[in-house]
């Protein structure tokens, strides 16, 4: 193209520059709006959030010492909350005073770490502290934990108890087999989906409200007694055929019942005060223990649950009980069923049921219940006889009830 003069050149060559800037940028806000479009639309990916690189624990005290478990030589990080620095799997730092820190951590490679401990002392049928278990350690006043899942692949111990920390998270730690978190008064929420390896959970004494345990198929030992929460439910679902030990006592706000047909080898049930109701059924023949006071149970069955060798005792008093069977139960040798409404027809029955056994040294308490008639005491006396405590409504005498049965 020809131009007539340099200044008609110059404009042109202006008028060009400015077109293209205008086209430029009306092509970078429609790429904009496109990219836009296309991540709001339904049919797009969402990319989540990568995990972060550290785990942070949030604490209130004036110092921090958790102590950390590994294997190998991995490289440990810590940064606390004062900027101060350490590479030790059990350090200790003093800030001075109280005050809410984070402090982070990181392990080179995550996979060395086995244990993380900021609390424990054994409560509640704990492993004895100790180097080659858990080691004894105050709580740590650890508030909130996050980062937790950079070792959900790896760890196998978590301890926190006494801590007052409010929720967890342990989905897909498939390799956790123990969670201590003993008397941690403010934790409400306790999370944990696909823990395929959980064999030991401690709650006792928190605050949980709802608690899914269908997810941990091998839990064996569950302690959760005791929830400082208005309403407290478990989800069950399948769980339960590891299961030797149950302790929801002074749960009086429970919502939820336990499938008892789901425990085979359940050696001790303790659920006392914990508004259950129904009848109560259990089949385990491993059983050793029941303690199930003050509930509002209307019927009982225990039959064969004891075999004999066994020294068993069921403690179920202080329900509404019509209806009590121990057929088949000559391990059983200590029977509370005091303040229940068992009739005189089922007074007498367990006491001809516990003679017809005839074990020794044994204790039965029926006081709160219809009184035994002359064939139920003859039974009470000759359990007495070989050294059962018998205790009834009607006091029991050891005497000659020959004469009074025939007249």
């Amino acid at each position: 193209m020809r131009f007539p003069n340099r200044s008609s050149r110059i404009k042109y060559v202006r008028l060009l520059a400015i077109i293209i800037l205008v086209a430029f940028t009306l092509g970078f806000m429609s790429s904009d709006s496109d990219k836009n479009n296309s991540s709001s639309s339904p049919d797009a990916k969402v990319t989540s959030s990568t995990p972060e690189a550290n785990i942070t624990f949030v604490t209130t005290g004036s110092s921090f010492s958790p102590i950390i478990t590994v294997t190998g030589d991995p490289k440990i990080q810590w940064v606390f909350g004062d900027g101060s620095t350490s590479d030790s799997a059990s350090p200790t730092v003093n800030f001075g005073s109280e005050g809410s820190r984070a402090n982070t951590l990181v392990v080179t490679p995550w996979s060395a770490v086995t244990k993380i401990n900021i609390g424990y002392d054994g409560s509640d049928g704990g492993v004895t502290p100790g180097s080659s278990t858990i080691e004894h350690l105050k709580q740590q006043n650890v508030v909130a934990v996050t980062g937790l899942e950079n070792v959900a692949p790896y760890l196998q111990v978590w301890a926190s108890s006494y801590n007052p920390i409010t929720e967890l998270d342990f989905s897909n730690f498939k390799e956790l087999h123990t969670i201590e978190c003993f008397l941690c008064k403010s934790l409400t929420t306790i999370k944990l989906q696909n823990v395929p390896s959980l064999n030991r959970l401690c709650l006792e004494r928190c605050k949980i409200s709802y608690l899914d345990l269908s997810e941990a198929p091998f839990l064996a030992d569950f302690r959760g007694a005791s929830q400082r929460s208005s309403t407290y439910t478990i989800n069950w679902g399948t769980t339960g055929t590891h299961i030797w030990h149950i302790c929801v006592r002074d749960n009086p706000q429970m919502i939820s019942t336990f499938p008892v047909n789901q425990f085979p080898l359940l050696k001790e049930y303790y659920v006392w005060n914990s508004n259950q109701s129904g009848t109560l059924h259990l089949t385990s023949t491993n059983l050793t223990s029941v303690l199930s006071f003050n509930n509002h149970y209307n019927a009982a069955n225990f039959s064969g649950c004891f075999p004999a060798g066994k020294k068993c005792a069921v403690n179920i008093g202080n329900n509404s009980l019509t209806s009590l069977d121990i057929s088949n139960d000559p391990g059983l040798l200590d029977l509370n069923a005091s303040y229940n409404s068992l009739n005189q027809t089922a007074v007498d029955g367990i006491l001809q049921t516990l003679d017809s056994y005839n074990t020794s040294g044994g204790s039965l308490d029926l006081t709160g219940n219809a009184a035994p008639s002359i064939v139920g005491m003859k039974h009470a006396n000759n359990l007495t006889a070989r050294g059962w405590d018998v205790q009834s409504s009607k006091k029991i005498a050891v005497v000659d009830l020959t004469s009074i049965i025939r007249a």
